[in-house]
């Protein structure tokens, strides 16, 4: 019964944190989640005993997965280069050079343990970013080069940390081996992901055929997925963390090309949006509730603990930020002169500069920095202790903490330059990708129509009833095609457009229940009513 009154708890500190962030609009949600999983572990709340493989396992493969399926394959390849770039060339400088300069600062920390701190903080958490960036709306180019980074950087970021403790308990390097198990790990990962993903949907597919389609079903089988491919992946000494994003790009790949019911799409993206935003919730929470635990613990195990030992801990923390954010910013700078010189940027030099800042303050640090400082293994390979341990954890704890503070204060600063090129970039492609949609329809419907009249019989209306399905897509065109005189007043009528649709749908709603309320209608009609209603309600406010 603790367990399951710890995990209620849990459910409802999330939804309790989510209306406080409403409150506080000014205040990034994670940091909301943190604060009130702080003030549960002083208040009332028993300490949370987290077993660190459990919590990796249980935590991260469906976000990771989640992630992929939103993420477009292609463009993952296209931008190859930025992205690779960011999740790996980063990530080992950011190892090779802020580890030994925190040792050097903090000489009485072996290096191995200022490595292996710099290892488990140098991948960003994507999820947290992308929550902050909406505050400051990069282009999409930029925005998809932070997310595929934060997709990626996981997994060069743990093998490093490997590499770090095993090297750390051997007096000499493993040589070339190192390079090997790299690539295998992540090309093994990669390729489990994508075998387990493959094989999963063309045995549904088969099993589809015959029996036709289940959404609860459906939906089960994508709760099992990433699990799949991160087990896959482990059994063969492979990359547990890029399995799932592989297996999610394949997921994602196989549904943009229609192979499921509208109704299994709306149910499992439903499913998957609460799945998500209630792990990411809980992560944040237990950071919260662990965070003054692991200070105290640090502080009173110091070897010269005393009232100035808390001021020297903030000051490391401090210098990890100021070290992690000034690596960061000048590797973008290089990637973004160098991308520019292939593509020059629209927006002139201030455009260009708040990019490069919005670039290196989304890179926070969360759930993945929280959950591989959690397990931090008690000995080294070798078999020796692994040194300050908890001082490790206590650090990782405040950059996380500090870096989503930072993030908050200075990228509100930098939205205004940056939302109308951003809003306005995504405007023009998705009124683009209606425009061609329509056309697409219009061309179907008169081939059917053609098909249907010349086969039918003449009893059947089918010219009235073509007429007034083209005449909804035809005006569609006509809306798209119209020049814009004016961005704002396009925005604002856009706005008074959505208004009026939604009050018609609550209009509907309505009638809808006083039918039931009636008896005109059964339940059941209702209900696929006003799935339909809801569908079309999301599409207006997403």
């Amino acid at each position: 019964m603790a367990t399951l009154n710890l995990v209620l708890i849990l459910v409802l500190a999330v939804v309790a944190s989510t209306w406080l962030s409403r409150l506080l609009p000014f205040v990034a949600p994670p940091l909301v989640q943190i604060a009130l999983g702080a003030a549960m572990g002083h208040f009332g709340v028993d300490a949370v005993s987290i077993d660190p493989q459990l919590f990796f396992v249980l935590f991260l493969p469906p976000l990771l997965f989640v992630d992929g399926w939103r993420f477009s394959g292609h463009e993952l390849l296209s931008r190859a280069g930025p992205i690779g770039s960011l999740a790996i060339g980063l990530v080992l400088i950011t190892v090779l050079c802020v580890g030994p300069a925190l040792h050097v600062l903090m000489p009485n920390v072996p290096l191995v343990a200022t490595l292996a701190l710099v290892a488990v903080l140098s991948p960003t958490d994507a999820v947290a970013g992308t929550s902050l960036l909406k505050q400051a709306p990069l282009s999409r180019r930029a925005a998809r080069i932070v997310e595929g980074e934060a997709l990626l950087n996981d997994a060069s970021a743990l093998i490093c940390l490997h590499y770090v403790l095993v090297l750390g308990s051997r007096p000499a390097a493993p040589g070339s081996g190192m390079l090997a198990d790299l690539l295998w790990m992540g090309a093994g990962g990669l390729a489990s992901g994508l075998c387990v993903g493959v094989v999963i949907l063309l045995l549904k597919n088969a099993i589809l055929a015959r029996l036709g389609e289940t959404p609860a079903i459906q939906i089960l089988i994508s709760l099992l997925f990433p699990y799949a491919a991160y087990h896959a992946a482990v059994m063969v000494g492979a990359s547990g963390i890029l399995a799932p994003v592989a297996a999610g790009l394949v997921m994602g790949r196989w549904e943009l090309g229609g192979k499921a019911l509208p109704l299994t799409r709306l149910r499992r993206a439903a499913i998957w949006d609460t799945l998500e935003f209630t792990l990411n919730g809980i992560i944040f929470l237990l950071l919260g509730e662990q965070l003054p635990g692991i200070v105290q613990k640090v502080l009173s195990d110091a070897p010269h603990a005393g009232p100035g030992t808390g001021l020297w801990l903030v000051l490391y923390i401090f210098a990890a930020l100021v070290a992690l954010t000034l690596v960061r910013l000048a590797w973008i700078t290089a990637l973004v002169t160098w991308q520019e010189g292939r593509r020059p940027q629209i927006g002139g030099r201030r455009l260009r500069w708040a990019t490069i800042l919005a670039m290196t303050f989304s890179g926070v640090r969360g759930a993945v920095t929280l959950a591989a400082a959690l397990a931090l293994p008690l000995s080294l390979p070798g078999g020796a202790p692994f040194p300050e341990r908890d001082l490790v954890i206590a650090l990782a704890a405040g950059v996380i903490l500090a870096s989503l503070i930072l993030a908050n204060i200075v990228l509100p600063l930098l939205a205004a330059p940056l939302a109308e090129a951003a809003v306005g970039e995504e405007v023009r492609q998705q009124n683009a990708a209606r425009l061609r949609a329509a056309q697409a329809a219009i061309r179907a419907v008169e081939r059917l129509m053609k098909e249907e009249t010349d086969a039918a019989s003449p009893s059947i209306p089918w010219q009235e009833a073509s007429a007034a399905v083209l005449s909804t897509y035809r005006r569609q065109m006509e809306r798209l095609s119209a020049p814009e005189p004016d961005a704002g007043a396009s925005a604002v009528r856009g706005r008074a457009e959505r208004r009026l649709r939604i009050a018609g749908l609550h209009a509907q709603r309505t009638e809808i229940a006083q039918m039931v309320a009636e008896h005109l209608i059964d339940n059941e009609t209702a209900r696929r009513l006003l799935l339909e209603l809801d569908g079309q309600e999301a599409w207006l406010v997403e």
